[in-house]
C-alpha cells in the first residue's frame, strides 16, 4: 500500500518521496525529510511527548533514564554507593558478616557495595575546571580538555577533544556547564557548542545564526569516569541527518609516557572473538580496554560505549591514543529548529589502576545506564533443532515429541534438581513459513504443532504440568513469503516486491537457486511501521498469554537494515534494531527471556545496542562442542556477563564424553556464562550425567561473574577463573587449556593483575576440590594454589579463610560448595554451635564437609530426617551427611566441645 506525502513539504530539502509499489529503486532514495499534513499523526514515532503511537513507551531510550530516579537513588544509597554501584569492586558480603548464606534479593544488593569508596566532593565548575575531587577536567577556549588527577595533579588525559569528519578543527562557539541528576547520579556537565563550517555553515556571513554540533562531557559524585555525549542544534533553515559523532578524539594517555608491557581487551559483542592483545594498536566495537606499567606502577584506561538509543559504538586505540565514536548508516534525522542530545553516551575511566576494577566498574555502568538486569537461568534450556541437526540424534523438533522430552527429563530425576526448558523451533527458513504469522494455524501447517499438542496454549499447559518450561523461536526479519504478499506495507520501503527475487549464484548440491540468501532476505519487516508493530506485539503478546516463557531471537542482523526505508522518519539503522527488541519486550514483560542469537553474520557489526532489553547474547556459531576458546569469549567478558547480559556458546552435548570432560564443561560454562542449552536428549541421561548435570543448580542470581585472574599473563585462553563470593570466600576454577597434561595455578596473595587471588598473605585458606571430594589442605596466604589437570579438564576449588571457630568448607551438592544450597550458616560461640539450613534433595544424601578449626564435634541434630556425623579421611575435618525421603529444607546443628 502506497503511502503518498503531502503539504509541509519543503522542496529544498524533499529529495524524494517514499512510495509503494515495485520502485524500491526510487523508494531507497528517500532520506526523510518530509513532514506530515496538519493532524496526520500516523508516523510521528519520534521519541519525545508529540509521538502518537500507542506503543511510544516502547520507543524511548532505555539509556541513563531519569525515571524512578527516587528509587534508584534510595536503592544505591542503600548500598553504600551515592549514585553508581559500578564505581566499587565487586565483593558480595563485609567480612566480619556471620552469614555465610543469606536470601538471594540481599546477596544482590550486597555484591553492588564498596570496601574501599573512592573519596569524593560535590562536583564543582570554576574557570574550565570540572572536579569531583576524584579527578579533574580543564577545558581550553578551543574546547581541548586533559584529565588530571584531583589529589596528585598527574595527567591522566592530555589534549584530547571532540572531533568533526575529515579532520576539521571547529570552533567552540559557546561553552557552559549545567546542573545534572539521573540515573548515574548527580553531577556536573559542562557543554561544547560547536561550528561546524563547510558542512553545517560557513565563514563570512556576521549575524548568521549557524547550525552548531553539541559536545557533552559529565562527571558524577563518587565516580571517576567522564561520561560524554553529542547532540546537533539546528537554526530554522535546515534539517540533517546526524550520523556520527566524535565526543573524544585522541590526546596522551598517562603524560604521554611510555606504556611498558600494553595489553589490550576489546569489548565486542556476538561471536566476535574476546582477546587479549599486546600493542598500542587496535579497534573494536563496544569498548577498549588498554593497561601497561607507566614508571613502573600499572596504569588502565577502559573506554567505550554506555547507553544506548540510536547509534552503533566504536573504540580505536592508535599509536597510544584513544578515540571513541558514534556511528549509523542512516543517522538520526534532526528537524530544523531542534536541538537534539542524544541518548547514547560514552564512558572514560583513567583513573582506576587495576583492570579487574576498572572494567567492573564499567560493567555496572553500563547495568545502571541501560537499566540492564537480564533475567536468570535458573534451568537448562534443550534446543528442539538442535538435538537432531547438531547431535545427529532422532528428531524431536516438534510439540508431541518435546512432551515426550520433558517426560524423560521426569524419569531420569532431573525435575528433582531444577524445572527444564524445551524449545520448539518453527525454523522453516524459505518460501511460506510461520514467520510473520506467529500463530498455532501456521505452525501445525508445517508440523511443528502435533496432535495432541495442536496449539501452543495446549502444548504450554502440558509444559507446565511436568515441570517444564514453554521455549519458542524466531527469525527477526525473514518474513513468509504468503505473509509478505498480504502485507507488503509492513515491509521496509513499504514495498514487497522482491519477494521472489533469487540469488544469482547456484547453490552446490541443490537443482535450485534458493528464494534469498539464507541469513539476508530481500524483503524485511519494517519494526517502526506503526500497523506492523501492532500485529507484532499483537501475536507475541498472544503467545506469552498461552504460556510461552522465552523465545530465542534467531537471524538478529536481518533486522539490522543499513539501507533504510523506515516509517519512522526519525529512525536509524540502531534504533529501528533496537525497537525490534523493545516490541518483544513489550509483548513478554520484564520476566520474559529474550535471547539475542550470535552477532557478526552478514557484515553487521557486534554491538551492545540491545543492553537492557535481551537477557542473553549467544557467542558462538551452531555447535555442541567444547572447547577453550568457546569459554574464553565470555569469560573474558565476565565483567558485562549477568550483569548487562547472559552469554552462552550456543547447544552443548553432556553425553558421549567422559566424566572429566562433562564435569569441566559444566563447570566452565557455569562460571562464564549465564545459561546452558542442551542439544542431549534427555533419554540419553544415565544416573551419571544426571548426577553431574544436577551440580550446576540452582543458579546463583548475583550480577556479576568470574574474573580471569590469568587474562593479562600473555595466555590466549585464561586457566584461571575467581568467583569471588566474599571477601574471604573464593571459588577458582583451575582450567587446563593447554593440549597437554599441565599444572594450573594461582597465587593466593598479590595482585590479581599478576594472576593472584588478592587475599590476605598473611592469613591462612582452606582450599577443598569439589569434583573429586578432597580435601587440599590449610594453606598459608603466601603460597600457591595448583592442581595438575588433563588438557580440558578442570578443578572446582573453594578457597576460605580459615576462622578461629569450626566452618563449613564444601558441600556434594553443587559447584559453589555451599553458596546456593546452605543458608543461614553461622556460628554460635554461646552455644558453641554451627549451624544452617541445607535445601535436600530426596532419596539423595546431602553431605557437608566442615573444619573443626580446633573444637570437637559432640552431636549433629536436624529437625527432619537422618543425620550422620562421622571423620572425614583428613585429621580435623568430619563429614556431616543429611538424608530425607523428598524435596525439603533441613534446619541442622553440629554441638562442639571447644578447648580453650
Amino acid at each position: 500500500m502506497a503511502k503518498e506525502f503531502e503539504g509541509h513539504c519543503h522542496p529544498a530539502r524533499c529529495i524524494g518521496r517514499k512510495v509503494g509499489g515495485g520502485n524500491a529503486a526510487i523508494a531507497r532514495a528517500w532520506v526523510g525529510c518530509w513532514k506530515p499534513p496538519p493532524g496526520d499523526d500516523s508516523y510521528q514515532n519520534k521519541p519525545d511527548n508529540k509521538t502518537s503511537d500507542v506503543r511510544k513507551e516502547s520507543m524511548k531510550p532505555m539509556s541513563i533514564h531519569p525515571i524512578d530516579r527516587r528509587s534508584i537513588l534510595q536503592t544505591i544509597a542503600a548500598l553504600a554507593v551515592t549514585a553508581a554501584a559500578y564505581i566499587a569492586p565487586a565483593n558480595v558480603i563485609a567480612a566480619d558478616r556471620p552469614v555465610l548464606n543469606v536470601d538471594h534479593h540481599s546477596r544482590i544488593d550486597s555484591s553492588l557495595s564498596a570496601t574501599e569508596p573512592i573519596p569524593s566532593k560535590p562536583v564543582t565548575y570554576e574557570e574550565g575546571r570540572l572536579s569531583n575531587g576524584i579527578i579533574v577536567v580543564a577545558f581550553d577556549e578551543d574546547g581541548a580538555f586533559s584529565i588530571h588527577d584531583a589529589e596528585t595533579t598527574e595527567a591522566l588525559l592530555s589534549n584530547s577533544r571532540f572531533g568533526l569528519p575529515r579532520g576539521k578543527p571547529g570552533k567552540v562557539v559557546k561553552m557552559y556547564a549545567k546542573d545534572v541528576e539521573d540515573a548515574l547520579g548527580v553531577g556536573k556537565q559542562v557543554v561544547l557548542e560547536v561550528a561546524d563550517f563547510n558542512d553545517l555553515g560557513y565563514w563570512g556571513r556576521p549575524g548568521r545564526i549557524y547550525a552548531n554540533r553539541i559536545y557533552t562531557y559529565t562527571l558524577y559524585e563518587n565516580n571517576p569516569a567522564l561520561v560524554c555525549g553529542f547532540g546537533l542544534k539546528l537554526p530554522s533553515y535546515i534539517s540533517f541527518r546526524l550520523g556520527e559523532a566524535t565526543p573524544l578524539a585522541g590526546g596522551r594517555l598517562f603524560g604521554g609516557k611510555e606504556v611498558k608491557q600494553p595489553m589490550t581487551l576489546n569489548g565486542s559483542a556476538g561471536m566476535d572473538r574476546t582477546l587479549v592483545t599486546p600493542g598500542l594498536n587496535r579497534r573494536s566495537p563496544n569498548s577498549l580496554m588498554l593497561t601497561g606499567l607507566v614508571d613502573s606502577k600499572r596504569r588502565t584506561a577502559v573506554w567505550g560505549g554506555l547507553g544506548n538509543e540510536a547509534f552503533g559504538k566504536f573504540t580505536v586505540l592508535k599509536d597510544g591514543s584513544p578515540t571513541f565514536y558514534a556511528h549509523d548508516p542512516i543517522g538520526r534525522l534532526v528537524d530544523e529548529e531542534e536541538t537534539y542530545i542524544a541518548a547514547d553516551t560514552f564512558y572514560m575511566d583513567v583513573y582506576t589502576r587495576d583492570p579487574f576494577e576498572a572494567l567492573e566498574r564499567y560493567g555496572r555502568a553500563m547495568r545502571i545506564a541501560n537499566n540492564a538486569s537480564p533475567n536468570v537461568y535458573d534451568f537448562p534450556v534443550l534446543c528442539g533443532w538442535s538435538v537432531s541437526h547438531i547431535s545427529n540424534l532422532p528428531n524431536v523438533n516438534n510439540s508431541a515429541k518435546l512432551i515426550g522430552e520433558l517426560e524423560h527429563a521426569n524419569k531420569c530425576g532431573l525435575t528433582k534438581y531444577t524445572k527444564v526448558s524445551l524449545r520448539l523451533e518453527p525454523d522453516k527458513y524459505h518460501r511460506d513459513t510461520e514467520q510473520g504469522w506467529w500463530d498455532d494455524a501456521h505452525m501445525r501447517e508445517f508440523n511443528h504443532l502435533v496432535e495432541p499438542y495442536e496449539s501452543i496454549a495446549k502444548w504450554s499447559k502440558g509444559m507446565s504440568s511436568m515441570s517444564g518450561i514453554p521455549y519458542i523461536y524466531m527469525q527477526l526479519g525473514m518474513p513468509s513469503d504468503d505473509f509478505v504478499r498480504k502485507y507488503p506495507q509492513y515491509m521496509l520501503f513499504n514495498d514487497g516486491s522482491e519477494v521472489d527475487r533469487t540469488t544469482p549464484e547456484w547453490v552446490p548440491n541443490r537443482n535450485k537457486r534458493q528464494k534469498h540468501p539464507h541469513h539476508q532476505p530481500y524483503v524485511t519487516y519494517d519494526y517502526t511501521d506503526r500497523e506492523f508493530s501492532k500485529h507484532f506485539v499483537k501475536a507475541w503478546s498472544k503467545l506469552r498469554e498461552d504460556g510461552i516463557r522465552g523465545v530465542k531471537v534467531d537471524y538478529p542482523a536481518t533486522a539490522w537494515r543499513p539501507e533504510g526505508g523506515f516509517d519512522d522518519r526519525y529512525a536509524t539503522t540502531n534504533s529501528a534494531y533496537r525497537r525490534a527488541f523493545a516490541l518483544l519486550r513489550e509483548a513478554f514483560g520484564k520476566d520474559g527471556l529474550i535471547d539475542e542469537r550470535n552477532l557478526g553474520e552478514s557484515s553487521r557489526p557486534c554491538l551492545d545496542v540491545t543492553a537492557g532489553l535481551v537477557d542473553t547474547q549467544r557467542t558462538w556459531g551452531d555447535s555442541n562442542n567444547y572447547s577453550p576458546g568457546m569459554v574464553s569469549i565470555s569469560g573474558l567478558r565476565w565483567y558485562k556477563n549477568r550483569t548487562v547480559f547472559n552469554y552462552y556458546p550456543d547447544t552443548k552435548a553432556v553425553h558421549g564424553i567422559s566424566p572429566e570432560i562433562r564435569r569441566s564443561l559444566l563447570t566452565m560454562i557455569f562460571l562464564t556464562s549465564g545459561r546452558i542449552d542442551l542439544s542431549t536428549s534427555f533419554s540419553l541421561f544415565t544416573p551419571e550425567i544426571t548426577h553431574d548435570f544436577s551440580r550446576i543448580y540452582p543458579h546463583y542470581r548475583e550480577p556479576k561473574t568470574a574474573r580471569p585472574l590469568d587474562a593479562f599473563t600473555g595466555v590466549t585462553d585464561p586457566q584461571v577463573y575467581d568467583l569471588e563470593l566474599t571477601p574471604d570466600w573464593h571459588q577458582i576454577a583451575l582450567y587446563n587449556t593447554s593440549d597437554e597434561k599441565t599444572e594450573v595455578s594461582t597465587a593466593i596473595s598479590g595482585q590479581r593483575v599478576d594472576n593472584a587471588i588478592g587475599l590476605d598473605p598473611t592469613g591462612h585458606y582452606h582450599a577443598y576440590e569439589f569434583w573429586s571430594d578432597t580435601y587440599l589442605g590449610k594453606l598459608p596466604g603466601t603460597a600457591r594454589l595448583s592442581h595438575e589437570l588433563e588438557p580440558n579438564h578442570c578443578a572446582m576449588i573453594s578457597v576460605r579463610k580459615v576462622l578461629d571457630h569450626p566452618q563449613v568448607l564444601s558441600t556434594n551438592r553443587h559447584v559453589l560448595q555451599g553458596w546456593v544450597e546452605l543458608k543461614e550458616v553461622r556460628w554460635d560461640p554461646e552455644s558453641r554451635t554451627l549451624s544452617g539450613t541445607a535445601s535436600v534433595i530426596g532419596g539423595e544424601p546431602f553431605q557437608i564437609a566442615v573444619a573443626n578449626n580446633g573444637g570437637e564435634p559432640l552431636k549433629l541434630e536436624a529437625n527432619v530426617g537422618q543425620t550422620e556425623l562421622e571423620p572425614h579421611p583428613v585429621d580435623g575435618l568430619n563429614r556431616l551427611t543429611l538424608s530425607t525421603a523428598v524435596n525439603t529444607d533441613v534446619k541442622w546443628k553440629l554441638k562442639y566441645r571447644i578447648t580453650e
